[in-house]
């Protein structure tokens, strides 16, 4: 049993890719047949989970019980700006999308690391601060995703969706900054104890405003993908995606406590949390239970992810 544990905790993917195998199997329970095309929709739909799932990675290696609760706003937000800026210029509406995400995370970030305040409550507050700026502009920006950008999300390149290619060379990326350059051992070392990080000296308070500038990026670009594949912006469009992101983030390996991430881990949880909407969908349960579901689902994540950091300390 110990021997189990030690593989599973060395391999942060035996997880997710087990609850991917195991949800396959209830969907083609469900469904009376097995198809590939559930994969492959999984991937494509997976990607608004990842992008969020990776930020939040990002966020918790940081430490010091480090979470984003406003990502949901952040995409909502940057919805809006892709769709009103998109109207003049498709290239520019996305950078204006990342670049707003990546100011949000910069006002939450300054918040946790000046005036001392947890990153959770932060998050809370600069979340209601966004979604308050959302109310405002929903009704005088434009809502509409350019036609140029909507069939670029939906074009298909040797049979593999744009979206998900844009994906995976953001988790190519992410992968070579965390793990091969030097901010990424300094975010990990931050994470793992932040006063030893210090003494070492490293700037903290500039690795972790970094990290929530990535992460606000990353909604930022989730958010301009999000409003051209859903149709449009919404001021609710970020909720769909907040708890499968979350819940992607721990069953991929991210450590509650901070220090540890794993970007495999995290983009197979993601596809695995899309497969359980899948089949939730498939089993024709009502939106209101799927969500109660998924929500029991990342409470008992996180309690297992909480509980693990603490006997790690």
């Amino acid at each position: 049993m110990n021997k189990i544990k030690e593989i599973t905790q060395k391999n942060a993917c035996i997880w997710p890719i087990a609850g991917c195998v195991v949800l396959l199997i209830m969907i083609t329970a469900v469904t009376g047949s097995f198809n590939l095309s559930v994969i492959a929709s999984g991937a494509k739909l997976c990607v608004f989970a990842l992008l969020l799932g990776l930020g939040q990675m990002i966020v918790v290696t940081s430490g010091d019980g480090a979470i984003d609760l406003s990502q949901k706003y952040i995409l909502t937000l940057t919805a809006y700006v892709s769709c009103t800026v998109m109207a003049k210029n498709v290239l520019l509406g996305l950078v204006a999308a990342i670049i707003v995400g990546a100011l949000c995370g910069f006002i939450s970030s300054c918040v946790n690391v000046f005036l001392k305040v947890p990153a959770m409550i932060t998050t809370l507050a600069t979340g209601y601060l966004f979604y308050t700026v959302i109310l405002v502009v929903s009704s005088k920006w434009s809502s509409i995703p350019a036609k140029g950008f909507v069939k670029f999300v939906n074009k298909n390149l040797i049979g593999i969706n744009m979206m998900t290619i844009v994906c995976i060379v953001v988790a190519v990326i992410l992968w070579f900054l965390l793990y091969r350059t030097k901010y990424g051992h300094q975010l990990h070392a931050v994470g793992q104890k932040r006063e030893a990080a210090r003494l070492a000296g490293i700037h903290v308070g500039k690795t972790v405003i970094i990290a929530f500038v990535i992460n606000g990026a990353l909604c930022g670009l989730a958010g301009a993908m999000a409003a051209a594949y859903c149709g449009g912006a919404n001021q609710d469009l970020g909720t769909t995606y907040f708890l499968p992101s979350v819940a992607a983030a721990f069953v991929g390996g991210t450590n509650a406590a901070g220090g540890k991430s794993s970007v495999v881990g995290v983009s197979i949880g993601a596809l695995m949390m899309t497969l359980m909407s899948t089949f939730l969908n498939a089993a024709k349960l009502d939106v209101g239970v799927q969500r109660l579901i998924q929500g029991v689902f990342l409470v008992f994540l996180l309690v297992v992810a909480v509980s693990d950091a603490s006997k790690k300390k």
